[in-house]
């Protein structure tokens, strides 16, 4: 809505300001059929068109056809004096006995592009994409029991055997999970996958196992809506090219309007698209640079070094894991 008030605040204003490149306006009768109207063009722009409005005291604005009225009008007319327009009223089924008024008019050409960069809303940068709060990802090693099993107090193996069994048996069974999770890459660089296949990406870096849910709707709906804008785009490059065919106002008006409409929709089908695509890259590779951080992690914490006391005899425990 605020384009639509933009534009026609824009319409008005040139319109306003571009009749000052025409001056001494006269007509007179030719005979009791046509209608001959003169007028100096002082100068003209690249898509301007010249149009005619004629008014009637009795009946106001007189509907003039195109194809009743001719000479220097529409667009391309050249600048200079006694520009010479035509206009055959009886045939037009109006008759040449009553006070009339002429005015000679200039729409100056407005390309919707420029208009929609006039109005564009600022794009989301990537501070301002809702990137935070990833979902921390769950290790994949089993912690070592906090205590050691406690056994009967026997002097011979009251040292040593009591703590080697519980730390081999929770080694042996995080093992396997251990290796799956650092044989499988979960870093930044699948968001170069996303650049392209928008939601595909995201799905290799969740851990500890790729998770795809809703992400395979994500990368749908981004080229939905690119394919959507771009037919837009072409039915709206289509009407306005009808609209600069017209040599009349009134009957151009209807053809610039459904050229805009058009490319609002394109309009926001694709900067839509862009930031679906955008947001999505951004969390696959914060979510990425997080995975890496947490291997890291588990790296300098690989070996652990645990003191304790076991029926009163004092014993250690060392883990190490790869």
């Amino acid at each position: 809505m605020r384009f639509f008030y933009l534009l026609i605040f824009c319409c008005f204003y040139l319109s306003a300001t571009a009749q000052n490149r025409v001056s001494t306006i006269r007509f007179r009768s030719i005979d009791s059929a046509r209608l001959e109207i003169q007028y100096d063009l002082l100068n003209t722009r690249p898509g301007d068109s010249i149009y005619v409005q004629i008014r009637s005291r009795i009946r106001g604005i007189l509907r003039i056809r195109p194809e009743l009225i001719q000479g220097d009008i529409g667009m391309n007319v050249p600048a200079g004096s006694d520009r010479r327009v035509v206009w055959n009223a009886r045939a037009n089924g109006y008759t040449l006995n009553e006070e009339i008024r002429v005015s000679v008019l200039i729409r100056t050409h407005v390309p919707i592009a420029a208009a929609r960069r006039a109005s564009r809303p600022s794009q989301p940068t990537a501070s301002q994409v809702p990137a935070a709060n990833p979902a921390t990802p769950k290790s994949a090693v089993t912690p070592a029991p906090t205590e050691p099993v406690q056994t009967p107090p026997t002097p011979t193996t009251a040292i040593t055997a009591a703590p080697a069994t519980p730390s081999n048996s929770s080694d042996t069974e995080a093992a396997p999970a251990s290796t799956r999770s650092s044989n499988r890459y979960v870093g930044p660089a699948w968001a170069l996958l996303s650049a392209v296949a928008p939601g595909i990406g995201n799905i290799f870096v969740q851990t500890p196992r790729p998770r795809v849910g809703f992400r395979p709707i994500v990368f749908a709906t981004t080229y939905s809506l690119i394919l959507y804008g771009l037919k837009e785009k072409r039915d709206a490059d289509a009407a306005y090219a009808l609209y600069e065919q017209q040599r009349n106002s009134t009957v151009a008006e209807p053809y610039y309007q459904t050229a805009n409409t058009h490319y609002h929709r394109y309009y926001i089908a694709t900067r839509g698209a862009i930031a679906i695509a955008a947001a999505d890259v951004v969390l696959t590779f914060l979510r990425g640079l997080n995975n890496n951080r947490q291997k890291q992690a588990l790296r300098v914490d690989g070996v652990t070094l645990r003191p304790g006391l076991q029926a009163g005899q004092p014993t250690a425990q060392l883990r190490y894991t790869f």
